[in-house]
């Protein structure tokens, strides 16, 4: 391998990772070598182990900048690990000394924007995402400028998403695929792809949005990456606000992957207010910053259950600090939930902002907007249609949300899935159950379906884990369904299938 040193500090895709890692697994380990290894494992998401070879290194390592490039890595690591803490020290180390290199500036920019975004912090992701930009500015041309920009111009689009800036962020989905073309990395394309999803998405352009979401996971399936299950939640999510319930459902489901709040959404899109408020209600606490969500969440099932008045406060509440964070996006989606609810108190009473709201979106150069709930979309535009300014954007809102309450009409009385299990899966998650624990719990499903006993060893066998790992699974699942019986395991599928809807006590 020629130039390590180069290799080293260069910034790395996946393609990069997969072609250089081989070479690296044997020969003499230098110092170079482990870093570049390590840094390959990073983005073939071996976080784990490459968080321990990059702490490992960063002693041992004299030379300024490539401490910062470790530093850097290291930062980035910290995202995906949640180790907050950590981030704050390799951010101060790596300042100083990644000043000497735009590339490597660039990405501690990108470092410092990634973690304020994971903290909600719009205003200030966007102004180290900006800076980012400015570092690439002076930095030489070639492919390490052109994989730095794609990510930056894919970090911009997410974030002015989130600010309500439709217009912007569709300038820079374009720029991410125009320069993840240039990169012949089909892992950073299919990012792309799934990047114009987004923008669409958030821009109220659902069908765009889906059609770009169902390529981009045609695309990056072949990796079973973080990217692809989040693109399958989000393309799961876009289709359930198409009214397309049950493959919603069922993307939502192969995604393994989302958070309570984006189940409790789900939930809502099905109209089951009961099991998002059971979702949050029992999830275990996320962090802080988290919570904003959730309590955008919580309102709507608050308003749901016969409170409106509660749910409006709660709603305008959200809508105060979403602005406070630069999230305008969220914050709109806030408001129009609070117009529809208060419509709901006093007659006008929602309405009289409904146009307002309708003006701003457009305004922004978005089409509507992701939302909670299709009736709420259909009111806010038929409520716009009575203002000149904003009748036409209200009239496609309000089309757009019957189509989707049509589809979901027709689609109530499908089964979510193949099998009876799935039809439980909210109640399960309602009550903890990780995706791993439905996972065995479908397998004993499928096992019974084929009439198979339901034996521990070739249980554990299919699963691919050791007998004593899925004994502790089994103890897990025993305690969160609150199963005391000592008989077997068949007991446990019959609980969980007892949590279908319509079979769970009131």
């Amino acid at each position: 391998m020629e130039d390590i040193r180069g290799q080293a500090l260069a910034p790395l895709s996946r393609a990069d990772a997969e072609r250089l890692l081989p070479e690296l697994t044997a020969g003499r380990q230098t110092l170079e070598r482990r870093l570049l290894r390590a840094r390959c494992l990073k983005y073939l998401e071996s976080f784990d182990i490459a968080w321990a070879e990059l702490t490992a290194v960063l002693p041992l390592v004299k030379d300024a900048l490539m401490q910062a490039r470790v530093a850097v890595d290291l930062m980035h690591l910290s995202y995906y690990l949640v180790r907050r803490e950590d981030f704050e020290r390799y951010r101060a180390m790596a300042q100083q000394p990644a000043a000497g290199d735009p590339l490597i500036f660039a990405e501690w920019h990108l470092g410092c924007s990634i973690v304020d975004t994971a903290s909600n912090l719009i205003s200030q992701a966007l102004m180290h995402a900006r800076q980012s930009e400015d570092a690439l500015q002076v930095a030489p041309k070639g492919r390490g400028r052109d994989l730095v920009t794609t990510r930056v111009q894919r970090q911009l689009a997410h974030l002015l998403s989130h600010a309500g800036d439709y217009i912007g962020a569709r300038a820079a989905a374009e720029q991410t695929v125009k320069h993840a073309a240039r990169l012949s990395d089909p892992a950073e394309a299919a990012w792309a792809t799934y990047t114009v999803g987004f923008v669409d998405w958030f821009g109220g352009r659902l069908d765009g949005a889906v059609d770009a979401f169902t390529k981009a996971e045609a695309e990056l399936r072949q990796y079973g990456s973080s990217v692809w299950r989040h693109t399958l939640l989000c393309l799961a999510r876009a289709k359930l606000e198409r009214g397309e319930l049950t493959e919603g459902e069922r993307l939502a489901k192969q995604s393994a992957t989302g958070a309570a709040e984006d189940h409790g959404h789900i939930a809502l899109l099905r109209n089951e207010a009961e099991v998002a408020d059971l979702i949050l209600t029992r999830a275990g606490k996320g962090l802080p910053e988290d919570e904003q969500f959730r309590d955008f969440v919580r309102a709507i099932v608050t308003a749901k259950k016969g409170d409106p008045r509660r749910g409006v406060r709660m709603l305008e509440l959200a809508t105060r600090e979403f602005e406070a964070r630069g999230m305008d996006h969220w914050a709109i989606g806030a408001a129009v939930h609070a117009a529809f609810w208060r419509e709901s108190i006093v007659r006008g009473g929602g309405t009289s902002r409904a146009a307002a709201l309708v003006r701003d979106i457009g305004t922004r150069g978005g089409e509507g907007f992701a939302y909670y709930l299709p009736d709420v979309a259909a009111w806010l535009g038929r409520a716009a249609e009575r203002d000149p300014q904003a009748k036409a954007l209200g009239r496609a809102i309000r089309a757009r949300a019957e189509a989707a309450q049509q589809r979901a009409k027709a689609d109530a009385g499908e089964g979510a899935g193949a099998s009876a299990l799935d039809e439980a899966t909210f109640g399960l998650r309602a009550m903890g159950l990780t995706w791993r624990e439905i996972g065995i719990l479908r397998e004993m499903e499928q096992l019974s379906r084929d009439g198979k006993r339901l034996d521990r060893d070739s249980l554990a066998q299919r699963l691919g884990v050791s007998p004593n790992t899925l004994r502790v699974h089994l103890t897990r699942i025993r305690a969160k369904l609150d199963v005391v019986e000592k008989r077997g395991d068949e007991v446990l599928l019959e609980a969980a299938l007892s949590r279908r809807p319509g079979l769970v006590a009131p």
